[in-house]
């Protein structure tokens, strides 16, 4: 009779929300895994029914305080479709500067601080600081150069308000604009060292096997906003379908949903961003994209660290790019006219974790009938889980406390935000 092995990680550490990992070896076989989120379900989609189209973005942009931008975005997307509004050149570019801001500062905190001390060997981004200090400068650095977008172009550090329904309360000054410019011109060196980082570290094998990538296409440029899904498997659907690919179904085990397509696991994020939409990436950044492209396979998901370095000097250089394109033209105080009415829309963005999808259905008056969000993270859930067996069978002979640290590893590289990922979920009775 085979003898049953456990390896439980009670909480995993250095992610944001809670979660755990189980899994039970019978022999050399692998029984079971599961990717267990405890954090409390949140009912944020139940908040907005019923209330009116215009307080809905004030209410799901705090959904997060990583996410902020993204939510806010993806909520205002999705209304403006509803109600066919169509945003101004300034409102665009403004936005696309807010959202590659929120990359820029969720990128750092990710890489540097959370997931770099697994490639070094330091149990914890203190002890790592010890012996390199400049690593958490270069974090402090870029994500302060984040931050400060957001504050600018959305008003506050988190949970902004100046971004609304088809444009901006608040539009930036010159001044305010070129302050930007100079902290990303000052970030462009510390941007790129995550790169040399994460090369040089080297990245482990043990979690290779087939992933199928999907993405929003961005349009002509390389970036974070767009109205199509771009699978890795030639299939491409508008977001107005996101059901038929992520197909979420309940586990009695955790809080968040699992999702699939045509049946597999799926994965989203910056390595499915550069995969397949790289070659629409420019200057530097499409550079280093070139140079580590033998890298970047999509069998290995713990790239995805190197892919969010790349992005990082993407969106420092698109930042610069943004700024000077709004100064070009001199920015306007704009006003738009809003007329509700009972139809639904679908807003996706890419949040630094992956693809982001608010939809709402509207009454005639501007109410929420009803609202979902699927969120990054839970779409991720099902393909960590695959990859946490195939590390754990490959490693089976190994100790439990090397498992664990690889188990940690690979959930780590995903950059979860496990308390984005639970939420309501309607039965039939």
């Amino acid at each position: 009779m085979n003898r049953e092995r456990r390896i439980e990680i009670a909480e995993i550490t250095r992610v944001e929300g809670h979660g755990r990992v189980e899994v039970i070896i019978e022999g050399n076989r692998i029984r079971d895994v599961k990717m267990a989120i405890f954090e409390g379900p949140r009912f944020f989609e139940a908040l907005v029914e019923g209330v009116r189209y215009d307080i809905v973005p004030d209410i799901m942009r705090r959904i997060c305080g990583i996410c902020t931008a993204s939510h806010s975005l993806a909520s205002i997307r999705a209304i403006e479709k509803a109600f066919n509004i169509i945003p101004t050149k300034q409102t665009e570019l403004l936005r696309d500067l807010l959202i590659h801001g929120e990359v820029i500062e969720s990128h750092a905190l990710h890489l540097f601080m959370l997931a770099l001390p697994d490639y070094l060997g330091f149990p914890d981004v203190i002890r790592m600081a010890r012996k390199h200090p400049e690593m958490v400068k270069a974090a402090l650095m870029l994500k302060k150069a984040g931050n400060l977008v957001h504050n600018i172009v959305s008003g506050r550090e988190v949970h902004g308000m100046n971004d609304m329904i088809g444009g901006f309360s608040k539009v930036p000054n010159e001044e305010e604009l070129l302050k930007i410019r100079k902290a990303m011109e000052e970030s462009k060196r510390t941007a790129q060292l995550a790169v040399d980082l994460f090369v040089r570290a080297g990245t482990p094998k043990f979690v290779e096997s087939e992933n199928i990538l999907m993405a929003l296409d961005p349009g002509e440029k390389f970036g974070y906003i767009g109205d199509y899904v771009t699978i890795s498997t030639g299939d491409y659907y508008p977001v107005e379908e996101y059901e038929k690919l992520t197909n979420e179904k309940s586990v009695d085990y955790s809080h968040a949903r699992l999702s699939t397509y045509r049946g597999s696991p799926f994965m989203v994020g910056a390595l499915s961003r550069l995969l397949l939409n790289g070659k629409k990436l420019s200057g530097t950044a499409r550079e280093l994209f070139k140079e580590q492209k033998d890298l970047l396979t999509h069998r290995n998901s713990l790239m995805n660290n190197l892919a969010q370095s790349i992005e990082i000097v993407h969106c420092v250089e698109r930042c610069i790019e943004d700024i000077d394109a709004l100064l070009s033209t001199g920015l306007v105080d704009e006003v738009v006219e809003i007329e509700p009415r009972a139809r639904r829309g679908v807003g996706a963005v890419e949040a630094p974790r992956g693809v982001l999808y608010h939809d709402y259905t509207f009454d005639e008056d501007g109410r929420v009938v009803k609202a979902n969000v699927i969120t990054p993270t839970a779409q991720n859930m099902a393909n960590i889980e695959k990859d946490l067996r195939i590390a754990t069978q490959r490693l089976i002979n190994q100790p439990d406390e090397k498992i664990k640290r690889v188990l940690e590893q690979i959930v780590r590289a995903y950059d979860p935000c496990i308390s984005c990922s639970v939420h309501l979920m309607r039965i039939k009775s």
